[in-house]
């Protein structure tokens, strides 16, 4: 198939959506479809990821990196879009997150391009944003398909809004984020993820002082880079263990940082179908995370692959608990991090790609019948 494949930006490293749709568009090159990328990126930018060298890659210049995208530049993007589709006459288009598939959708309407919605979080970033809503609500009517990455997220959506809604994983690399388990990690902590607000590595800092004085040769990465950067910096520097907790910013070896770390903590607010609880399990290392975020409960089966807590009445002291018990009890730490891989098999890369060609077929094909068995599967 030639499959045209829209994402917002490809130059500096985003989150776990980005390193999803990288993997997706690799695997469907090396399987031999045909595939073209469109960002909003400025041309002459170096991309941050490694993207097969029979990947061609359209810059349309349409956006900055790390800023919001304005809404006056949304004609250029669908007029870029569209002169593409026009060009390359693609079997069908996959857009990934509302940012970029709402202004996809309406370059590509009435172009006979199908054309698939990739949704990559919660419901609960949409709380006080209707119009955003309303606009992804509207394009998903006149789209082939959209796909959200669990049955959580799914049943987030009105009965009406199922029709074409397929449940489609993130995948990953079980091979290479498997080798960590017969590795020994550092008394470390990890966190990955995007330096955010819903993220909220504020209340991860805060429970690590918690416990800090009971455990010092422990300590706390944060990797990630983003807009909180400024406050945590400041949150670290009034902290009495400020030098054991690291901001090292981006990192392109993810793999490593599983790797070297002991625990995984995700302190996130919201989250779809989180990478770093997969990549985290797929190391062989626990995860802990809150009862009240979507993914964090889709993945978490507490006393298995890790800790589920709950929020209330404290946050900061129930996470300061987790890390405790964790930290405190090699025994159980082990066990988890042993029994972890094993729960998180679905999500291999090859099981998630294959699902991707089978949705694609179907849009390729019209195909309203293998449409509906994806979305009852």
């Amino acid at each position: 198939m030639r499959l045209l494949f829209a994402i917002k930006g490809l130059v500096i490293a985003g989150g776990g959506a980005e390193r999803v749709f990288v993997e997706l568009i690799n695997e469907l090159s090396q399987r031999g479809h045909s595939i073209d990328v469109v960002t909003f990126d400025q041309p002459g930018q170096e991309l941050f990821y490694d993207i097969a060298p029979n990947i061609t890659v359209h810059l349309l210049g349409a956006g900055e990196p790390g800023i919001s995208t304005p809404r006056s530049n949304m004609p250029k993007i669908m007029r870029g879009v569209r002169s593409l589709a026009r060009t390359l006459k693609p079997d069908a288009a996959v857009a990934f997150m509302h940012s970029t598939y709402v202004p996809v959708a309406f370059g590509l309407f009435g172009t006979g391009v199908p054309v698939i919605l990739s949704e990559h979080t919660a419901g609960a970033h949409f709380v006080g944003r209707g119009f955003e809503k309303a606009l992804t609500r509207l394009v998903q009517k006149f789209s082939f398909a959209k796909t959200v990455v669990s049955p959580i997220i799914r049943a987030e959506h009105g009965e009406s809004f199922r029709n074409n809604l397929v449940v489609m994983p993130n995948p990953v690399d079980l091979e290479t984020f498997g080798r960590a388990q017969h590795l020994t990690p550092k008394k470390q902590v990890l966190c990955v993820g995007g330096l955010r607000v819903e993220k909220d590595q504020a209340t991860l800092i805060a429970a690590f002082e918690q416990i800090a004085d009971e455990f010092p040769e422990w300590t706390l990465r944060l990797a990630g880079e983003g807009v909180t950067r400024p406050g945590l910096e400041a949150q670290i520097a009034r902290s009495p263990v400020a030098k054991r907790i690291e901001l090292p910013g981006i990192v392109r070896d993810v793999a490593r940082e599983y790797a070297q770390a002991a625990i995984v903590a995700m302190p996130s607010r919201y989250e779809a179908l989180p990478m770093v609880a997969i990549e985290g399990m797929a190391s062989g290392r626990p995860v802990i995370g809150f009862s009240d975020c979507a993914g964090a409960a889709a993945l978490i089966e507490n006393g298995v692959n890790g800790l589920l807590i709950s929020p209330e009445p404290d946050r900061v002291k129930n996470l300061a608990g987790a890390l405790r018990r964790l930290v405190a009890n090699d025994a159980e730490r082990l066990e988890l991090a042993a029994s972890a891989p094993a729960t998180i098999q679905q999500y291999s890369l090859d099981a998630v790609v294959s699902r991707w060609e089978a949705l694609l077929e179907a849009a390729k094909t019209a195909d309203s019948a293998s449409l509906r068995a994806l979305v009852t599967s």
